[in-house]
C-alpha cells in the first residue's frame, strides 16, 4: 500500500518576528539600498533613488554599491552593517 502526503499549498506560516513600524516619512531619514545585484539592478536604483529624493528633499540615500552584494555577505551581519551606516530604512531589491 503507498501513501501521499498532500501539503497545504496557502504558504500560511507563523508570524514569530514582527517588522519595524513603518516610516511616518522619509524627509530627514536615511535609507540604504541592498542588492544582489542582479537583473537591472544598476538601472532601477538610480531611478528610485530620483524619484525618492523628489518627493522627500531631505532623503539621504545610500546607494546599493557603498554594500557588498545581498550573496556576499552572511546574513546575521546585515544589521550591523545597516546600524553603522545609520540606516533608518532599507530597500531590499528591485523586484526583478
Amino acid at each position: 500500500m503507498h501513501s501521499i502526503e498532500v501539503l497545504d499549498p496557502s504558504g500560511t506560516i507563523e508570524i514569530s518576528n514582527f517588522y519595524a513600524p513603518r516610516l511616518t516619512s522619509l524627509n530627514g531619514r536615511t535609507i540604504c539600498m541592498l542588492s544582489n545585484h542582479g537583473w537591472e539592478s544598476d538601472t532601477m536604483f538610480p531611478i528610485i533613488r530620483n524619484l525618492l529624493q523628489k518627493r522627500y528633499p531631505d532623503v539621504r540615500i545610500i546607494p546599493a554599491n557603498e554594500f557588498p552584494g545581498l550573496m556576499d555577505i552572511e546574513p546575521e551581519a546585515i544589521p550591523k552593517l545597516l546600524k553603522e551606516k545609520g540606516c533608518d530604512g532599507v530597500i531590499i531589491g528591485n523586484a526583478a
